[in-house]
């Protein structure tokens, strides 16, 4: 949870310094030679680009809410998913391998999985939390 954040949060902190405070940013502000400053200037300014992409995107992850299996929701029946078998879909070229799913429990005689705290159907490779 918050550990995660912090964790994060430290190493973003930590290139920041190495980068900016320690490496480049001195030789910026120093100034010097016309190559020195450019180079600088550029690595800052990728360096600062990137980091408000990385963050951007690391909070998005972390803000974002997952969703949810709509209620009611069952496995749909074999052949009736995105893995059906159809010649008008599938391309000619595409070795059989890829275009058939690896087998689930439902597949194998399996009944459908259940989720025992919000008591709705759990599609494969799901679960509503570390408990089921």
């Amino acid at each position: 949870g918050y550990l995660m954040l912090a964790l994060v949060a430290a190493i973003v902190a930590a290139s920041y310094y190495a980068v900016v405070v320690y490496a480049w940013g001195p030789l910026l502000l120093r100034g010097g030679n016309g190559g020195t400053v450019a180079a600088a200037a550029f690595v800052l300014a990728a360096f600062h680009l990137l980091l408000i992409m990385m963050l951007w995107c690391y909070f998005m992850v972390v803000f974002t809410n997952p969703g949810a299996v709509p209620e009611n929701w069952r496995h749909a029946a074999e052949g009736d998913g995105m893995y059906a078998n159809n010649s008008s879909t599938i391309s000619n070229n595409v070795a059989t391998d890829c275009v058939n799913p690896p087998s689930t429990s439902e597949e194998q005689g399996h009944a459908p999985r259940y989720c025992s705290r919000c008591q709705n159907g759990k599609p494969p490779r799901c679960h509503h939390c570390s408990i089921c």
